[in-house]
C-alpha cells in the first residue's frame, strides 16, 4: 500500500493562507486610508471600509482592528513603504544618509528622505493630526509619533556631529529641535499641497534650509576668495 505524505502540502497551504491574509490586510488598510483622506476620520465607518475593501466587517476587525488601529496601520504603512516591522531609522534609505561621509551630502540625502516620507504619507499624517484634536487615544498616538520623529532627528544629528562640527554656536539639543521642526508635516502641506510647489523644489528648499541651519558655511578656496 502506498503511503501519501501530506506534510509539505500542509506547509504550502499554510503559506498560501498567510499570503492571502496579508493581501486582505493590505486591501483593508488601503481602503481605510483612501476613505480617511477623502471623507475624514469621523465620517469614515467600518462599514464603508469593509465595502470598499470587499470584505465583511468581522474581517476588518480580525485583520487589523478598529478605526484607530486602521489609522495607525495606514500611517505606518505609508511612512515605511511596506508593512515590514522595521523602524524608519533602520531602513536602508535612512541608513544611507547616516553612512554618507560628507556632512553636506548627508544632509541632502536626509532632505530627500523627508520628502519621500511626506510624499507617501503626508495625507494620512494630516488626517491623524486633525483627528488627534478630538480623540484622546489618537492624541496619544500623535504624541508618540512626534516623539519618534524627534528620536529619529537625534539619530541623524548624532551621526552628523561625528562627521564634523555643527554651525557655530549650535548645540546638540538645539540642532535636534531645528531638524525636528523642519521635518514636520506642516511645511510640506503648505508648500506642496497648498502652494503647489513641485517635490523637487521642496526637496531643494529643505536641503538648503538644513544646510543653513545646521552646518557651517562651506569653506571658500583662496582662488575663489580672491576673485
Amino acid at each position: 500500500m502506498t503511503v501519501i505524505k501530506r506534510g509539505p502540502t500542509r506547509r504550502y497551504d499554510s503559506r498560501r493562507r498567510e499570503l492571502a491574509a496579508g493581501e486582505t490586510r493590505r486591501a483593508i488598510v488601503s481602503a481605510a486610508r483612501g476613505l480617511f483622506v477623502d471623507d475624514g476620520y469621523v465620517a469614515t465607518t467600518i462599514e464603508k471600509i469593509a465595502e470598499r475593501a470587499g470584505v465583511s466587517k468581522p474581517t476588518v476587525f480580525a485583520s487589523v482592528g478598529n478605526k484607530r488601529a486602521l489609522l495607525k496601520a495606514a500611517r505606518d504603512l505609508a511612512m515605511a513603504g511596506d508593512d515590514e516591522p522595521v523602524p524608519i531609522a533602520e531602513r536602508s534609505w535612512f541608513q544611507e544618509a547616516l553612512a554618507e561621509a560628507d556632512p553636506r551630502q548627508s544632509v541632502r540625502l536626509h532632505a530627500r528622505n523627508v520628502t519621500r516620507i511626506h510624499r507617501h504619507a503626508g495625507d494620512v499624517v494630516e488626517v491623524l493630526r486633525a483627528a488627534a484634536g478630538a480623540d484622546e487615544e489618537l492624541r496619544a498616538l500623535w504624541q508618540t509619533a512626534e516623539r519618534e520623529r524627534r528620536a529619529d532627528a537625534a539619530v541623524f544629528i548624532d551621526a552628523l556631529r561625528r562627521k564634523g562640527p555643527l554651525r557655530a554656536g549650535l548645540d546638540r539639543d538645539s540642532a535636534i529641535d531645528i531638524l525636528w521642526l523642519f521635518t514636520g508635516p506642516e511645511a510640506f502641506q503648505r508648500l506642496v499641497r497648498a502652494r503647489r510647489w513641485s517635490l523637487r523644489r521642496y526637496e531643494e528648499w529643505l536641503a538648503q534650509t538644513f544646510l543653513d541651519q545646521l552646518l557651517p558655511p562651506p569653506a571658500t578656496s583662496p582662488t575663489t576668495a580672491g576673485r
